[in-house]
């Protein structure tokens, strides 16, 4: 066997390992999905002026993203795309047949503790990096879309501080009735940056 077959077994293993490590957090860190009323003002409170720090920068929403979760019939990921962004557990490079995107990615588990993916895709636009979709996915297929290890950007430690924890009825959220039975968690700390830390080990700052 050549020095070059044994690089990509290398790459292989390490890329093998890799998802075996993001499927047991996707596991270990899902979350209740937080289930607000779709209302233009609950939208405007968790995104001010359209925008949202997260942990590798601030991310800018696009276009009509409110009336878009109506049109695809996703009006209950209103809550579910705000904790995706602001606390995603891995955010992934995706370069499809030359179309380039950032997959910010998380997992949620609802009351009968069926463990569900949710994807944000954001864009460079003239410089600017802009969410234009979120919708719903399989974890495994969410993970799946890592080919190689560089595609990784960024990825949650355990122990990070997470959405859970505070109430969001400080934030003057209105909340669907069925809330309560999944989860009475959402961050106040919107759009504050923070310094995390990359793959790389690198300290990043939104």
């Amino acid at each position: 066997m050549g020095w070059g077959n044994m690089d990509k077994k290398e790459r292989q293993e390490k890329l093998k390992f890799l998802k075996k490590r993001l499927k047991r957090k996707f596991v270990e860190m899902a979350e209740p999905m937080n289930q607000l009323d779709y209302t233009r003002e609950n939208y405007d409170r968790l995104f001010p002026d359209s925008k949202i720090s997260t942990p590798i920068g601030y991310v800018n929403l696009g276009k009509h993203q409110f009336e878009k979760l109506k049109e695809n019939d996703r009006e209950n990921l209103l809550g579910a795309m705000y904790q995706t962004l602001l606390d995603p557990i891995v955010v992934i490079n995706e370069n499809d047949n030359g179309k380039k995107a950032q997959l910010y990615s998380k997992s949620f588990k609802n009351a009968e503790e069926k463990l569900k993916g949710v994807i944000s895709v954001v864009v460079d636009i003239d410089g600017t990096n802009v969410a234009i979709s979120t919708h719903r996915r399989d974890p495994n297929n969410i993970i799946n879309k890592i080919k190689k290890t560089a595609d990784l950007l960024y990825e949650k430690q355990i122990g990070d501080v997470g959405t859970a924890g505070t109430d969001p009825y400080s934030l003057n959220l209105a909340i669907s009735d069925d809330t309560q039975s999944l989860d009475r968690t959402l961050p106040t700390h919107s759009n504050v940056p923070q310094t995390t830390t990359n793959v790389n080990g690198k300290n990043l700052k939104s």
